[in-house]
């Protein structure tokens, strides 16, 4: 082996690298520019049917009442010709970053006899008082909804 051809060796891989840089950077530059992501792309949901096969989509701003979000996927459900359900599970974002419309607020737990509570913040707190709650622990994440009624 001689010194002239691992020169020119190392030279290719140089040139081959460089290339390649140039070409990534070019890539995002014209993703940036002309693929620019939707808002909508990050709440856009492709819902299966695991008996039928059929698919449907459905939109759920992160920001969508409930109440909303259940309508949307009730109707999701009957095009795939699914049973009715009670409550319809819900798609999530796969992570927090896709949650740019919500609002979070912070609140303390505090005791209130033998029970914890929490008070909720009055730009987020229902309408009526006496509203009766289901509340689901998904992991260390506490669901409150308004109670389905009977």
């Amino acid at each position: 082996m001689n010194w002239e051809s691992l020169k020119e060796g190392l030279l290719l891989i140089g040139i081959g690298m460089t290339a390649s840089v140039i070409v990534g950077i070019i890539a995002t530059i014209i993703r940036d520019r002309y693929l620019q992501r939707k808002p909508e792309d990050d709440y856009t949901y492709v819902v299966k049917s695991k008996k039928g096969g059929k698919k449907t989509v459905v939109v759920l701003p992160p920001d969508l009442p409930e109440t909303a979000q259940q309508d949307i996927m009730r109707v999701a459900y009957e095009n795939l010709g699914l049973p009715p359900m009670v409550h319809y599970p819900v798609p999530m974002p796969r992570c927090e970053s896709n949650l740019w419309l919500l609002r979070h607020h912070k609140t303390k737990a505090f005791k209130n006899g033998d029970s914890q509570a929490v008070r909720i913040p009055t730009e987020i707190a229902y309408d009526r008082p006496d509203i009766d709650l289901d509340i689901q622990r998904i992991g260390d994440e506490l669901r409150i909804r308004p109670a389905q009624s009977q």
